[in-house]
């Protein structure tokens, strides 16, 4: 027992007070009598005079008791239970796509949450909880106390399956890093064991792995990928997974565009994989494939994937007459290009396009988007001064390399080309001796490539070289294409139109969610649920584009559900750092209070009743 304030015993000196006083009350005991007179005739003895004595009454002894208790309460003691040691939980949760799996009447995740919210409600005292969620992207869920208990409860209600895959590696690092130098810190694990085993070897707490699950048929999509060639017909491959130990025979649907194209019966060995193709008439954007595979995870029965999700590139030439660049663009299946005379373009017009291409003029400011300048003329935007014989040779620069390689510019009459001082943001990638002869650079909300060339007649547009400068130019100057479809969970890093000021992402499920996009900064995208997203890229008020992602469940790994582990309790190597549970101290004064209290009320009681006896 521990004193938090030893001063306070000082309120203890009433002691011998309260006996001093108890004596004084009975020295002076008053008795009524008829008459002294006869008592006044007895002669005083002093060696009869009786020695005072201290009487133990029931009311001295209640007295000396409350102001012990009182006393001892003031000083605040606090005593110390073997049964009140704080406990830290560090419960992980696996929530990959398995955890879907329904048997039973339920989902693995949804008796998961259940022994999760069990382990909550056994939080006593100084206890805390941190929950984790173990998916493709492990993370911190909610952590607290006894009395945040509710919120906790809440949390887990609202757990959903993250995405294929469980990073329980990850997971016990969060769980390690919560624990560190916690009272009783152990880690509970909640997982169906359909993924390998991670290595807990390192691990410095005990580790209680509960499965969740038992071996369950399943059969999934596990992949569907789909291409077009030059006549639009679509070549369609699909790989169909059989996880039981059971023939399976059942059909499967082929959507385009969310028209049905064919339905299939198929048959497949007990843990065999299964590979179909199908060639279909296009053109279509979109590839459905359906699996009835009878399971208790449907979630992973379906794939979807775009055909072409390459977004189109729209193009603003602002040019008198450019007939080879026109002819190259078009040659673009992507390209979409309108053209402008310089006198009529205003800078507004950008706005609409992806790239704009500038020949021959600059305006007064850069427009935003992918801008291609060609032959520069003297202006406020590049510090041209004047013109200078070209070198048929032609040095690529180390950032030149990507954009230019496999590109052969070699043995071309130049001509003459203007003498650029580049300004900071801009880095040269060819030079024609010493002259910059390809730059390339952004700023603010700009991406600017420019050609120091006239091509008017010049012997570049004669060459090979010319239309595959063209073509690498204009995709390296639009947003990259979002891929076919991609993985639950699966962080995607979205590069948006550096026109776009907000990204809005709206999931299968209806929820929306807006993004602030920062120029040339990728935006990392977590997409959990499987169905069809939607992403819209606003610049303002406008939307300048918008694509549909397919998020698929399943994968190869992940599509044979069995436990791969048992439930057991591990312990950790005997370590220096190993924290053993601490007690945590309880306060007493606030029980000493209540029974003092408590005693001066039967105190009072009892004298009441007294009283009552004597009247009577």
């Amino acid at each position: 027992m521990t004193l938090l304030a030893p001063l306070a015993l000082l309120s203890l000196l009433t002691l011998p007070i309260i006996v001093v006083l108890h004596m004084i009350q009975s020295r002076r005991r008053r008795v009524e009598v008829p008459s002294l007179l006869l008592w006044r005739q007895i002669p005083l003895q002093a060696t009869a005079r009786r020695r005072r004595r201290l009487r133990l009454t029931l009311l001295l002894l209640l007295h000396l008791l409350v102001a012990s208790l009182i006393g001892v309460a003031l000083a605040q003691p606090e005593i110390t239970l073997p049964w009140t040691s704080a406990r830290t939980r560090a419960i992980i949760i696996d929530t990959s796509t398995s955890m879907a799996l329904v048997e039973g009447g339920s989902s693995r995740l949804e008796r998961a949450r259940q022994r999760a919210a069990v382990l909550i409600g056994e939080m006593r005292g100084a206890d805390q909880v941190a929950l984790i969620g173990a998916g493709p992207q492990p993370r911190l869920i909610d952590r607290g106390h006894v009395a945040d208990s509710a919120r906790l409860l809440g949390t887990l209600t609202a757990l959903d399956v993250e995405g294929s895959g469980s990073d329980l590696v990850s997971a016990f690092t969060i769980a390690e890093t919560l624990l560190l130098d916690q009272p009783g810190a152990e880690i509970f694990v909640l997982t169906d064991g359909a993924l390998s085993p991670p290595n807990v070897s390192n691990i410095r707490f005990p580790i209680h792995i509960e499965v969740i699950g038992t071996e369950q048929p399943n059969r999934a999509v596990a992949t569907l990928a789909a291409r077009t060639d030059a006549a639009q017909a679509i070549h369609i491959y699909a790989r169909l997974v059989n996880a039981g130990n059971r023939l399976f025979r059942g059909p499967v649907q082929l959507w385009l565009d969310d028209q049905l194209q064919l339905t299939e019966q198929v048959s497949m060995q007990a843990g065999a994989v299964l590979e179909l193709s199908w060639t279909l008439r296009g053109p279509s954007q979109q590839v459905r494939l359906e699996l009835d595979g009878a399971d208790g995870l449907p979630l992973d029965d379906t794939a979807t994937v775009v055909v072409n999700n390459r977004r189109p590139i729209r193009v603003l030439l602002v040019a008198d007459d450019s007939p080879a660049l026109m002819r190259a663009l078009q040659a673009m299946p992507e390209v979409e290009v309108t053209t402008v005379s310089p006198t009529d373009y205003v800078l507004e017009q950008s706005a609409t396009v992806e790239v704009t291409i500038l020949v021959d003029t600059l305006p007064a400011r850069w427009p935003a988007g992918g801008v291609l300048v060609i032959n520069p003329p003297a202006g406020s935007l590049l510090d041209v001064r004047g013109t200078t014989a070209a070198v048929p040779t032609i040095t690529l620069t180390p950032a030149g390399e990507t954009l230019l390689r496999d590109i052969n510019l070699s043995g071309i009459d130049w001509g003459s080309i203007t003498i650029i001082e580049p300004p900071d943001w801009l880095t040269p990638l060819a030079f024609s001796g010493t002259q910059p002869l390809i730059l390339r650079g952004r700023v603010e909300r700009s991406d600017i490539t420019v050609w120091n060339v006239d091509l008017t007649d010049h012997p570049l547009t004669r060459r090979l070289a010319f239309p595959l400068l063209v073509a690498r130019t204009m995709r390296s100057l639009a947003p990259p294409p979002l891929p076919a479809a991609v993985t639950a969970g699966e962080t995607l890093l979205y590069q948006a139109d550096l026109r776009t000021t907000q990204l809005e992402i709206i999931a299968p499920n209806g929820i929306r969610d807006v993004v602030e996009v920062q120029p040339a900064l990728p935006v990392a995208i977590t997409l959990t649920q499987t169905g069809l997203y939607r992403i819209r890229e606003w610049a303002n008020e406008q939307t300048i584009h918008e694509a549909h992602l397919p998020v698929n469940a399943s994968t190869l790994a992940e599509a044979d559900p069995t436990p791969r582990m048992s439930s057991t309790t591990i312990s950790p190597p005997v370590t220096s750092t190993q924290t053993e549970p601490i007690a945590t101290p309880q306060p007493l004064w606030s029980w000493l209070m209540m029974i003092a209290i408590l005693i001066l009320v039967i105190e009072w009681l009892y004298i009441q009743r007294q009283s009552v006896q004597e009247v009577r």
